[in-house]
């Protein structure tokens, strides 16, 4: 058995985007955004984290100062932390004008992703689904469905049964219920997915909660969409590849609504501005936006109830037991304690020493975490120093 973990490196091999773009890293991430059709989208919101920036920090040309390369994690984080202070704030005002920037992000990281996705299936995903074998399992702190498309192409895979965890609901111009489906490999994203739907949260008092009034852990996937959606104010967008979407996921239909705590009332605003272009489907449901982690220094994988509690023990589970563990353009970055924590806690407790294969342009930083803080000798460790090139990169070690 082996566990294949994917990082941004993986990612970065996809060149087949119509846009001509690649998956973006954090200090990347603006400027490939205002390459992108969607930098230019009424649709697409920012109008939140702009006016952060002019307030908050001075910025007057907030898209130049974007573009030069801000880190996008920087900014999230820093928005995280100011929320954050102001959660018990009484009246919430403050609250209210940073969340909307928080959630903006999520969602222009979701919309850049799927930009650029949208595109043929990423043939050296392909080729490493095709490599797996049936006790295999993919761990991802990717959002993107670069993975998933490719699993579903070549392995069978499906989103029914193949996260790990059962869906609540999943869309195929419509939402219905997962089918029975047994997916030869699990992909289990420990950051979430951009197909991943959740409902968006609102304030009740000092506690967040979300809109729907199913249990938190509760997940929407999204799978394919041939006709116009329910979504947000009827903003469907079209010719989208499987897997992927314009800047609106659908609505979440058939669910029941959180109501208003005794002597409150929920009111729903949506300003007309002469500007943007009014949608032409339909916006009953539940508005709906991306379930992901995003790169904040304190992640909130609890606001999802048990649903990342399951996902990391998998993941633990699968580490302790497999006989070797391939890293692909996974860097392990010195912030992330948790991500380092998931393998210390899987390899003390294994009986074992696995072999290790690491494959990275930059190899020092995970050859030095194997080695210096996961005790992995020199006899074991194997170290491809390049970028992910598919069955060039996979052939030679996988014997495919």
């Amino acid at each position: 058995m082996r566990v294949i973990l994917l990082g941004a490196g993986a990612s970065k091999s996809y060149d087949a985007s119509p846009t001509g773009q690649r998956v973006p890293i954090a200090n990347d991430f603006f400027p490939t955004f205002f390459k992108l059709k969607a930098a230019a989208n009424p649709w697409v919101l920012r109008d939140g984290l702009i006016h952060y920036l002019q307030l908050q920090k001075g910025v007057s040309d907030t898209d130049a100062y974007l573009a030069a390369g801000v880190d996008i994690e920087d900014i999230h984080s820093e928005i995280a932390d100011r929320l954050a202070s102001v959660e018990k704030e009484a009246g919430g005002i403050s609250r209210i004008i940073l969340s909307r920037p928080y959630n903006q992000l999520i969602f222009l990281f979701a919309t850049t992703l799927n930009e650029i996705a949208n595109g043929p299936v990423s043939q050296s995903h392909v080729d490493l689904a095709e490599s797996l074998r049936p006790d295999d399992v993919v761990l991802t702190f990717n959002w993107d469905t670069l993975m998933d498309r490719a699993m579903a192409a070549a392995a069978g895979w499906a989103v029914d049964s193949g996260y790990g965890i059962k869906p609540h609901s999943v869309f195929r111009d419509g939402w219905s219920p997962p089918e029975y489906h047994h997916s030869p490999n699990k992909l289990i994203k420990l950051h979430g997915s951009v197909n991943w739907l959740t409902a968006h949260p609102i304030y009740e008092g000092e506690e967040l909660v979300l809109t729907h009034a199913l249990p938190a852990e509760s997940l929407f996937v999204y799978e394919h969409a041939t006709r116009p959606y329910a979504t947000h104010a009827g903003r469907y967008m079209d010719g989208y590849a499987p897997l992927t979407y314009g800047y609106y996921p659908p609505n979440l239909s058939n669910v029941p609504g959180r109501s208003a705590p005794d002597g409150y009332l929920f009111v729903k605003v949506q300003p007309r501005m002469p500007w943007m272009p009014e949608g032409r489907s339909t916006k009953e449901g539940i508005p709906s936006m991306p379930l992901i982690i995003p790169p904040v220094k304190d992640k909130s994988y609890q606001f999802f109830g048990s649903l990342f509690e399951s996902l990391w023990q998998q993941a633990g589970d699968a580490l302790q037991a497999c006989d070797e563990v391939v890293v692909i353009g996974y860097s392990f970055p010195r912030t992330d304690l948790k991500s380092l924590g998931l393998f210390k806690d899987a390899f003390v407790r294994r009986r074992s020493v696995p072999r290790v294969t690491i494959i990275d342009p930059s190899p020092n930083r995970p050859k030095q975490v194997f080695q210096h803080e996961l005790g992995i000798p020199k006899s074991h460790l194997r170290v491809v120093p390049g970028p992910f090139l598919g069955a060039e990169t996979i052939s030679p070690l996988f014997g495919s």
